[in-house]
């Protein structure tokens, strides 16, 4: 299968005709947000050349961007040409849930023991801030997914450990790609702005790790249910009728305006 030139984002003039290690930078940074945020869909065939070509950069910073997202699990070697997309599974769903699991949990208990009142704080900001937009927001927009991240961030950041926020942040943007490429998931779950709030009043106002914890496992596990609920529903669909097209979800940037699709 082939990929339609005309469907590869581009890079803003600006940035073409810079240094190497910046055009790495940016094709990185547009094809990595287009992978976690659904543009570009699980198997999706990259060429180095045929990327640079619409790039408009050179082999050599595209080939470094690529071997990064591969070094993160992102992109998978096709072969000696290219690269595809990482595919999605159940085993990895479930495997990734439960590590998650295991790490958020001991991050939130740790800092629920040591946040102070500006933990206490930007916590409580973050949380107005996903209510807000769970009211007005699309379940599958930017602005939704930023401030659901900032969340979840913002209530183990007081942990006090850089390498646990570190693998967790990995962690949640890959738990985010599976929701966000999901159609349907957000038909399926309808209490998270509830568990939300009770995750939130246990951590901060109540400060009870015991059953903050065991809220923030079932809020994952809930999660993870209805997304493999929704996989299910869509498969049953397609034995029943011809597939539609799935459309994209909103941008992820403006210099992804369009996303990468094989033929």
């Amino acid at each position: 299968m082939k990929i339609d030139p005309t469907e590869l984002p581009q890079l803003p003039m600006q940035t073409v005709g810079g240094s190497t290690k910046s055009l790495t930078s940016a094709v990185y940074h547009i094809l990595r947000g287009s992978i976690l945020y659904g543009h570009l869909e699980p198997e999706t065939k990259l060429t180095v050349s045929h990327v640079a070509t619409q790039f408009r950069v050179s082999l050599s910073a595209v080939r470094e961007a690529l071997a990064r997202l591969a070094t993160e699990g992102l992109l998978v070697t096709a072969d000696h040409r290219g690269f595809r997309v990482a595919a999605v599974s159940k085993e990895d769903l479930l495997d990734l849930t439960q590590t998650r699991i295991d790490l958020e949990t001991l991050a939130l208990r740790r800092a629920i023991e040591k946040g102070d009142k500006s933990w206490e704080d930007r916590v409580r900001e973050a949380f107005e801030a996903l209510q807000s937009a769970e009211r007005t927001a699309r379940s599958l927009g930017q602005r939704r997914y930023m401030v659901h991240a900032e969340f979840h961030m913002a209530l183990v950041e007081a942990c006090g450990s850089p390498w646990l926020l570190r693998t967790l942040t990995m962690l949640f943007e890959r738990a985010e790609r599976y929701r966000l490429l999901s159609v349907t998931y957000s038909k399926i779950r309808g209490e998270v702005e509830h568990e939300h709030e009770e995750l939130y009043k246990a951590a901060v106002l109540e400060r009870d790790a015991d059953k903050a914890c065991e809220i923030l496992a079932k809020h994952t596990r809930l999660t993870t249910e209805a997304l493999l609920e929704a996989s299910e529903r869509r498969a049953a669909g397609r034995t029943a009728k011809p597939p539609s097209v799935r459309k994209p979800p909103q941008r992820l940037a403006k210099t992804a305006a369009r996303s990468l699709r094989t033929r």
